[in-house]
């Protein structure tokens, strides 16, 4: 089919809806490929068709069992990113510069992230639903990811009724419909642990619990989301409890790297803690810059006291590296060979390349001889050997 005639037609948006589905399974999308492909008939499409038979590599209807946590929809975290790095660096830096740059990006980051950090613990999130489960999201969750639970919490509320409900053994299973969802998705819960499964695979995917698994937990009124789905990578805490799992020394380096990482975090939330209590009072706001300044100087004058390193200690530290007593591999002596250049600044022209550019020159008539070279009457050669 003519591209000009595919942009006069609905196929881009059909294509988007069969591929970006992802409620589909894989054997819904198939049949659903096909059907487009042959409503527009472009069975012998070469593209369409290579990209077909490599599908379980990009169609999101084959991961949905992987948890991806959000990252297959688009390149939009690598791209920010690197946005974000460009401002601080450029290709034209030295490598200490670069380093030193790196620092300092990373610096705004570790700000950045403790300002979300006390905003998820200070923050009164406001809830819309007056479940008990929402506001037990509000306090575990950080403030980006409780918005999104709220979504689900809201939907399940709203949009989301039971159209078929039966029990097997200790297993409660129901068929939950959606608004303007043709689809119905089928819950598992189990009563004695409260392991909960739904067919969206909405957990299994991004680690969030979906409208439906709410609406189960609404149902058999609980009053908090199961431990299981709350996972700690999506939580208050999550910077502040130890992810190694090693043995020896390594154990106790990431100990101590962790505490102080919990302390710097802990350090950051009471300043914006501080700042936001002030903030609605100036006396206090210059009270608080005042001891803030004062604690700074103290601190200078206590390190510059102690600081009795030297500029040449001070570029060890930098580069990792101490200085050797005594040196024995010294730079070795200028010669002038062919490529390396000369006093003043010119380069030794080899044998052939001055044969070439002679070659290259127009020949002229010498006055002493009477012949056509590239010579004249000062460097004649008859001249010369007579």
């Amino acid at each position: 089919m003519d591209r000009d005639l595919l942009k006069e037609t609905d196929f881009h948006e059909k294509l988007r809806l069969c591929v970006w589905d992802l409620g589909l399974e894989p054997l819904e999308f198939e049949e659903k490929w096909n059907k487009l492909i042959g409503e527009f008939k472009l069975e012998t499409h070469e593209w369409l068709t290579e990209l077909y038979k490599i599908r379980k590599l990009w169609i999101p209807a084959y991961f949905r069992d992987l948890f991806l946590g959000g990252i297959m929809k688009t390149t939009s975290r690598s791209e920010s990113e690197n946005h974000f790095f460009t401002s601080f660096t450029n290709p034209h830096v030295t490598l200490v510069e670069f380093y030193m740059r790196f620092e300092t990006a990373m610096d705004s980051q570790r700000h950045s992230q403790a300002e979300f950090d006390n905003d998820s613990k200070n923050k009164f999130l406001e809830c819309k639903t007056p479940l008990l489960i929402e506001k037990h999201a509000s306090e575990v969750f950080t403030c980006s990811i409780f918005y999104q639970v709220q979504e689900e919490v809201y939907n399940a509320c709203f949009s989301c009724g039971i159209e078929e409900f039966r029990r097997e053994n200790d297993l409660e299973i129901a068929k939950i419909n959606e608004v303007n969802h043709k689809r119905t998705f089928e819950v598992v819960f189990n009563n004695t642990n409260y392991e909960t499964n739904c067919s969206c695979k909405m957990f299994q995917r991004h680690g969030l619990p979906c409208r439906h698994m709410v609406w189960v937990w609404k149902a058999k009124n609980l009053t908090m989301i199961p431990d299981k789905y709350v996972l700690n990578r999506w939580t208050t805490m999550a910077t502040k409890k130890p992810i190694f799992d090693l043995e020896g020394n390594i154990l106790d380096q990431c100990t101590r790297l962790v505490d102080k990482k919990k302390t710097l975090n802990e350090l950051w939330s009471e300043i914006y803690s501080c700042v936001s209590v002030a903030e609605q009072n100036e006396e206090d706001l210059a009270e608080l810059v005042k001891n803030l300044r004062d604690l700074r100087l103290d601190m200078e004058a206590k390190k510059s006291a102690n600081n009795t390193r030297s500029k040449t200690q001070d570029i060890e530290l930098l580069i990792g590296s101490v200085a050797p007593s005594e040196i024995t591999i010294k730079p070795p002596k200028i010669s002038s060979n062919k490529g390396s250049g000369t006093r003043s600044g010119k380069r030794i022209k080899g044998e052939r390349e001055k044969a070439i550019e002679q070659h290259q020159k127009k020949k002229r008539l010498c006055s002493a001889c009477g012949e056509l070279g590239y010579h004249d009457l000062r460097n004649c050669p008859s001249k010369i050997s007579s």
